[in-house]
């Protein structure tokens, strides 16, 4: 597909999609280094940016990077004159930044002959560029810098760094510091403006507009030097805590009114600077619906960074000033986006608007998300002369959203409020009504956690990632769009079926591929000859990581990283099975290895993925002169049946670090289990003989020889016939047990069925229970009585006593 076909796709449907500046520089300089050196790794830039329309050299520090071959920019603007590894740790650029270079965080990756690398951010301004000088941690020694330029510096542990500047009364100057945002540090800068008696004249830590970073603004009152103190927040700081210091009149935008527009439209928008300033200016938006960086140019001096826009076909309406007068607001119809400011603390805004009963709706906020605006929004949607109907603080992250269901025709309020009962000319807000749309996004599993995933392809090898597609307000079978995949490889992947989320997604290259890189554009669009409905990757990388792992900065792409790598010393082959695995039933993954002679490191496999329901081992290991394998898959009784592209990953140490290939696709088949099982409870005593009984349903014809086996019988319990073979329409299956007299007394529900189909292409093995047995004692036995022949059944005389015994005595002898 061509690159003009590709763009008029994006635009044929609003979808939502992260936009970043278009535009794609890729360089290549080949070098001369015989060594390899995989999972390459960049750590920072020095300089962290540069000005455009001039030529810098930069050392770029990392590991691994002394076989470097490309530089990769994902915008325009910035061309490589030269790359020069001096050791594995590190390399020297010269980089060339064009004159219409965009301002602000250009993001860069090195390619390898054996990889890519992760992605670093490059600042690039219209100032000229000055780097720090140390010393410069003293208050009465700072290092003097002119107005209108921009600092290359680094915040040390506890280190403080000055600068002054001259002013003369009525002079405004704007200070920005990229810190956290140049990504490569967990870094809380402060910025201050001093006068010379070190009395604090403006101050900035953690500025919304600017993510965690600074600006501020000062308007000399009297003609003089003025110190501007940069440091950690909490005097920390490390070799890493780089920062770019712009110091100028340059204008610095805080909000801007309206805050969007529609694709190619141009608005006529009011700008707010740091400073109260307050202009009119023409803002011609882009053709592609998304966010839009819109960088501010006044008088021919530039903002620093950008302020971001709304891009939607949604007609603009601003607030009016008697919007507290609600009876004599004008309803308007929807869609359309309202815009506005919350300028005054405690201030609520009022819109009104017509809609049909049972209509739709969704109300979604824009304010810290997209504007980086302060306010906290609260939303409300009212009936005109009636009570609220919906109300909604924070659902879509920082800001309000709220689906709504029209309860009859009829006109409506809309109100946004700060939750804090802030405000100020900064606290804008867009509130965007319309009907739910379509929405597509892609997006792609890490392998390693918080490592945004590249598809590195050996030479006559694959590698595979998991794609994921975001579908909302609408269904369908998704087809794969790829652009700019560089020669010799090929796609291995289906289409993405209207009830698949995920699907494997496969790169093969050539054997002969020349070894290159290219940033892939890859979207996916509704396979549907009525809706024309296209998405593309949103890729997010993680650059800063908070407390708990918190995303704190990163970038997002539309396009992936992809290389042709040198050939690897081993390869693997994923053997088709020849039978499915069923519900309740388990399976061997069979994995071949084809090794180099010399290559004896130990491959570590595992499944990309497991369809619903299944479950694989991930420990399996291959080492030494290993070359085959089996990893065992179970199924679960819920499992989603059908069929499924199966690859398996491997990874092994290559020169010095990991690197990782892909199997071939195997199609499993995923069925229904053939049997129902019946278990009833089993009681027999101890030192007995006994069966075990099981009902029986074939659900379906097994197609092989069924056998039944009895597994699962407590110590002490064996059966002499634990295996019986199905006979068509069998309705039960009967387990003959012997139990030891020893055998433990209790309760055991642990009795399985394992049934297997025999087939020529393998066995299918299905496994169900739990079955009870119970074991118990036999009663004791009964002892007789015996019966004395003389009793008559008469009463027992009474015994004598020894005193009648006597006297019975010496009546009979005739006494004494």
């Amino acid at each position: 597909m061509q690159h003009s076909t590709f763009n008029r796709l994006v635009l044929a449907v609003q979808v939502k999609v992260k936009i970043i500046r278009a535009g794609l520089c890729v360089i290549a300089m080949t070098v001369a280094i015989p060594a390899s050196a995989d999972n390459p790794a960049i750590s920072m830039f020095t300089p962290a940016g540069g000005q455009r329309g001039t030529e810098i050299d930069v050392s770029i520090a990392g590991a691994r990077i002394d076989d470097v071959r490309q530089l990769h920019s994902y915008t325009p603007g910035i061309s490589v004159l030269g790359l020069t590894a001096e050791n594995g740790n590190r390399v020297k650029a010269k980089l060339a930044i064009a004159e219409d270079c965009p301002i602000g965080l250009h993001a860069l990756r090195l390619v390898t002959e054996t990889g890519i690398s992760n992605l670093r951010l490059f600042g690039v301004s219209a100032l000229p560029q000055i780097e720090e000088t140390e010393p410069n941690n003293r208050f009465d020694a700072p290092q003097v810098l002119s107005m209108n330029s921009t600092v290359n510096g680094v915040v040390k542990t506890e280190d403080v760094d000055y600068y002054a500047i001259n002013l003369s009364a009525g002079q405004r100057v704007n200070v920005e510091l990229e810190g956290l945002r140049l990504g490569t540090e967990f870094f809380d800068p402060f910025v201050a403006i001093l006068d010379t008696n070190r009395f604090e004249l403006a101050a900035s830590d953690d500025a919304p507009l600017v993510q965690q970073d600074c600006v501020c603004t000062y308007t000399a009152k009297e003609d003089g030097t003025y110190v501007i103190e940069v440091r950690e927040s909490s005097f920390g700081g490390n070799d890493r805590c780089q920062y770019r210091l712009h110091v100028g009149s340059f204008p610095r935008p805080v909000s801007i009114l309206p805050s969007g527009g529609r694709p190619g439209e141009t608005i006529q928008a009011t700008v707010v600077d740091i400073s109260g300033e307050t202009w009119q200016q023409e803002i011609q938006l882009p053709e592609t619906p998304g966010d839009y960086e819109f960088v501010a140019e006044r008088n021919g001096q530039w903002a620093p960074s950008a302020n971001k826009l709304r891009v939607i076909d949604l007609p603009n309406y601003m607030e009016t000033a008697d919007d507290a007068q609600r009876e004599a607001l004008v309803a308007v119809d929807l869609p359309a986006a309202f815009n506005g400011v919350i300028e005054t603390p405690g201030d609520t805004d009022w819109f009104k608007f017509r809609a049909k009963k049972d209509q739709q709706l969704e109300f979604v906020v824009y304010g810290r998300r997209v504007l980086r605006s302060p306010i906290d929004s609260w939303l409300e949607i009212h009936k005109v002369g009636g009570g609220r109907l919906a109300a909604n603080d924070d659902a879509n992250g920082p800001d309000s959203s709220q689906p709504f269901k029209i309860p009859e025709d009829g006109e409506y309020l809309v109100s946004i409020r700060d939750q804090l009962s802030e405000g100020s000319p900064q606290h804008t807000y867009r509130i965007e009504v319309s009907p739910p749309r379509p929405e597509l996004t892609l997006s792609i599993d890490e392998l390693q956690r918080y490592v945004s995933q590249n598809m590195e392809v050996p030479q006559g090898s694959r590698m595979a990632v998991l794609l994921r597609a975001g579908r909302k307000n609408f269904g369908g079978d998704l087809e794969l769009l790829f652009e700019n995949l560089p020669a010799g490889i090929h796609v291995s992947t289906p289409k993405m079926a209207a009830n698949e989320s995920y699907i494997p997604f496969m790169l093969e290259a050539n054997p002969d591929a020349p070894i290159s890189s290219e940033l892939v554009h890859l979207g996916a669009r509704l396979n549907s000859e009525n809706t024309d409905i296209i998405g593309q990757l949103d890729q997010r990388t993680l650059l800063v990581r908070g407390q708990n792992n918190r995303d704190m900065w990163g970038f997002n792409s539309d396009r992936l990283a992809v290389a042709i790598t040198k050939q690897l010393p081993f390869q693997i082959e994923l053997i088709q099975p020849q039978i499915p695995i069923v519900r309740n039933g388990a399976l061997n993954y069979q994995v071949r290895v084809q090794r180099a002679p010399e290559y004896k490191e130990t491959i570590y496999l595992q499944t990309l993925y497991n369809p619903s329901g299944l479950r694989a081992s991930g420990s399996i290991k291959l080492e030494g002169d290993a070359t085959e394998a089996l990893i065992p898959v179970t199924a679960n009784g819920n499992a989603a049946l059908g069929n499924f592209p199966i690859t398996i990953l491997a990874r092994a140490k290559g020169t010095n670090s990991t690197v990782w290939t892909a199997s071939n696709f195997v199609n499993l088949e995923v069925a229904d289990s053939f049997f129902n099982f019946k278990f009833g409870k089993t009681v027999i005593e101890t030192g007995a003989r006994g069966s075990v009984v099981v009902g029986l349903e074939a659900k379906r014809p097994a197609e092989g020889i069924a056998e039944f086996e009895l597994v699962g019988l407590p110590a002490g319990v064996t059966s002499p016939q634990a295996k019986v073979t199905y006979q068509e329409g069998q309705s039960q299956l009967e387990f003959p047990i012997d139990v030891a007299p020893d055998a433990r007394v209790g309760q055991f529900k642990m009795l399985v069925i394992k049934a297997t189909i025999t087939r020529d292409g393998g066995t299918i093995e299905q496994n169900q229970g739990t079955g009870e047995i119970q074991i118990a004692q036999p009663l004791p036995a009964t002892t007789a009585v015996a019966v004395n022949p003389s009793n008559t059944g008469e009463p027992a005389a009474k015994p004598l006593s020894r005193l009648d015994q006597l006297r019975q005595a010496k009546a009979a002898g005739g006494g004494e």
